[in-house]
């Protein structure tokens, strides 16, 4: 357990709002990158996108940093496609969180060992239902809110900037023809 008593979960969802893969249970004092390099999906599958908090790498695309206001306009495009490939884990996470209440909830600490295999076989079965063109609940926003991510401080990778940078370029021009 964290020092605010919360696990991390990892996932990896797809633009469906499928889960790829789900890494539960980490204790909530850990730092994101942290949790990356322990899981199976660093040394394995090649994401495409991360949230800010994880290392710039050249298969895991972070946000340009905001913090001066100073980005181009090409690092902006970039920005709101990386937050839209965010809003999908939100939002599946949301419906997870809205469709199987218990694990929102506050867990009796004699329970706690269990949660991992909860939130897996709760992914698990979003994506069942998914498949089987069930209803899910409908998205207000809410369950993920005030769940920000902390920005990575550590140093990028150079192959991981000319990718996000030429990836950037590319959206401006993209988004200029439209």
């Amino acid at each position: 357990m964290g020092e605010n008593g919360s696990l991390l979960v990892q996932a990896l969802v797809d633009s469906e709002g499928r889960f790829l893969d789900v890494s539960a249970g980490w204790p909530g004092s850990n730092k994101p990158e942290d949790v990356l390099k322990r899981s199976k999906i660093f040394s394995g599958l090649r994401i495409q996108r991360s949230d800010s908090c994880y290392p710039l790498l050249p298969w895991l695309l972070t946000p340009f940093n905001d913090k001066h206001n100073e980005l181009s306009s090409s690092e902006m495009a970039f920005n709101e496609v990386h937050h839209s490939g965010m809003e999908l884990v939100r939002t599946a996470f949301t419906k997870v969180k809205k469709r199987w209440k218990l694990v929102g909830k506050k867990w009796k600490e004699q329970c706690i060992e269990a949660f991992p295999f909860v939130i897996v076989s709760c992914c698990l079965l979003h994506n069942f239902l998914i498949k089987c063109s069930e209803v899910l609940p409908e998205e207000n926003g809410e369950g993920c809110r005030g769940s920000e991510f902390p920005v990575f401080d550590g140093e990028d990778n150079e192959n991981g900037k000319r990718i996000r940078d030429a990836l950037a370029s590319h959206l401006s021009r993209v988004s200029q023809r439209t």
